[in-house]
C-alpha cells in the first residue's frame, strides 16, 4: 500500500512565504541579531525587502556590516554567525 499522494498548491506556497507574520517572524529575529552585534552604533544596517513575485516572492531580512571597522571586525571575530546562533528563538 502506497501513503498518500502530496498535491503542491504554489499559490498557497507564496501566500506563506508573503505572510505578514512570517516577515514579522523573520524581522524579529533579525532585531535580536542587529542588537547581538552592537547595532547601528557598531556599524551594522539592519534591512527588510519583500521579493517580487517573479517566481516566488519571498521576503528577506539581513544584518550587514556597511562601516570599515565593522567590516574588519566581522571578518576577523565572525560577529554576524556567532550572533545567528544566539538569536534563534
Amino acid at each position: 500500500m502506497s501513503g498518500p499522494d502530496i498535491v503542491w498548491n504554489p499559490h498557497a506556497l507564496e501566500q506563506l512565504r508573503r505572510d505578514a507574520t512570517t516577515m514579522a517572524q523573520l524581522h524579529r529575529i533579525m532585531v535580536g541579531v542587529h542588537n547581538a552585534v552592537g547595532g547601528s552604533a557598531a556599524g551594522y544596517e539592519l534591512s527588510s525587502v519583500q521579493g517580487a513575485k517573479k517566481p516566488q516572492g519571498r521576503g528577506f531580512v539581513s544584518v550587514a556590516a556597511v562601516t570599515v571597522e565593522a567590516k574588519r571586525s566581522e571578518a576577523k571575530y565572525n560577529n554576524l554567525i556567532r550572533a545567528a546562533g544566539s538569536a534563534r528563538g
